[in-house]
């Protein structure tokens, strides 16, 4: 019998004043930035990484059971904690999460002094996200031994929801673009040129609507959409702690 996998954890480690958000995709959990997080631990960073309501399960069906709304709360909840004992903040986030960092971003807190995105889609472009979900769920379930027969009313039943889901997430991304005016903060843009998820070239539209701010962007030409464990991974990270390392931390305005 196939042993299951442990199912991944929120992490926050504690190391200076100096803290770090960073958020998981849509189908992901804290394992999309564990090697970013030990990066930046290794470099004296706290890190906290939660996990979405209704992630880091072997049920998919739980990710479509909870919403937005829910995830946004989550973000400020892990933001607050982690305000709590760090001084300054900057969020960051891949792909969905990249939207829920932005979300935070655009609020302007006092705390937060900078952010930005991973192959996140603020503006609404073609995608494979429904078909990528779908196959998502299949290999959770085979991994968690579903009945066959269990299995294809599940996926059924993700079919039927999947799509209003999606549309959330779709519509907090075009109110975020919206706001993206206001921020004055420096903002991280990371794109895979091979992104199989997203249009990659949506970014650029990204870019275009942060003419009044420092935007330090990045096209790994050879990335797919998975860029935090990507083969350029270690390339990627060292472009991310140079942005952060660059970031008005208290002490520099001192």
């Amino acid at each position: 019998m196939q042993r299951k996998p442990s199912l991944p954890r929120p992490f926050f480690v504690k190391k200076s004043c100096r803290g770090i958000l960073l958020l998981h995709a849509y189908s992901g959990s804290s394992n999309d930035v564990r090697m970013l997080s030990r990066v930046l631990e290794n470099n004296n960073y706290t890190v906290s990484a939660p996990i979405l309501t209704g992630h880091g399960t072997f049920e998919p069906l739980d990710i479509l059971a909870a919403s937005v709304e829910e995830w946004r709360r989550d973000v400020r909840q892990a933001f607050k904690k982690l305000a709590e004992e760090c001084e300054e903040v900057s969020v960051f986030g891949l792909s969905m999460g990249g939207i829920l960092a932005m979300d935070l971003l655009v609020e302007q807190l006092p705390e937060i002094i900078g952010g930005g995105l991973f192959c996140s889609p603020l503006f609404k472009t073609e995608n494979q996200v429904p078909e990528n979900f779908f196959r998502y769920a299949e290999q959770v379930y085979q991994i968690a031994g579903v009945d066959p027969v269990v299995q294809t009313e599940k996926l059924a039943r993700i079919k039927e929801a999947e799509g209003q889901q999606l549309k959330a997430i779709e519509a907090l991304g075009e109110a975020v673009a919206q706001k993206l005016s206001g921020l004055r903060v420096p903002v991280y843009l990371a794109q895979g040129g091979k992104d199989e998820m997203i249009d990659a070239t949506t970014v650029y539209k990204t870019v275009a609507a942060l003419p009044q701010t420092d935007v330090s962007f990045h096209w790994f030409a050879k990335s797919g959409h998975v860029i935090t464990v990507d083969p350029v991974h270690k390339h990627f990270e060292a472009t991310v702690l140079q942005f952060i390392e660059n970031l008005p931390w208290n002490e520099e305005k001192q």
